[in-house]
C-alpha cells in the first residue's frame, strides 16, 4: 500500500486518479500516522461484496421484498404497520418540537 501526505487539492485529485486506475489502496498519513484509505470505488464494493450488477426491482419485486421483511420483524398486517407508520411519525414530530425548543433548529 502507498502512503501519501497531502498538501493541497490537486494532489489529492492525482491520487483519485492513481488510486482509481492502477486499483490500489492509498494510505493517507497525518504527523506521520496512517488515518485514512483511499481506493476506488470499484475496490470499495468488491471489498464490501456489492458487484457491479445492480439488480432491478420491479414493484412487485419491492412490495414482495418489503413484506417479508416487515412480517420477519412482526409487522404481519397492515394495521400494524399504519401503527408503526404513525409512531415513527410521532417520535419525529417531537424530536423536531424539542430541538426547536431546545433552538438547534430555527424556523
Amino acid at each position: 500500500m502507498l502512503e501519501a501526505n497531502i498538501r493541497d487539492n490537486q494532489e489529492l485529485s492525482q491520487l483519485i486518479q492513481q488510486a482509481n486506475s492502477k486499483r490500489e489502496a492509498i494510505a493517507l498519513v497525518q504527523e506521520g500516522q496512517p488515518k485514512a484509505v483511499l481506493l476506488s470505488f470499484a475496490m470499495f464494493q468488491h471489498l464490501i461484496g456489492i458487484s457491479d450488477r445492480r439488480e432491478q426491482l420491479s414493484n412487485e419485486g419491492f412490495a414482495t421484498m418489503s413484506h417479508q421483511l416487515f412480517t420477519k420483524s412482526g409487522y404481519d398486517s397492515t394495521d400494524k404497520i399504519m401503527e408503526l407508520i404513525q409512531d415513527v411519525k410521532q417520535e419525529i414530530s417531537t424530536e423536531r418540537e424539542q430541538r426547536l425548543n431546545d433552538g438547534e433548529i430555527k424556523v
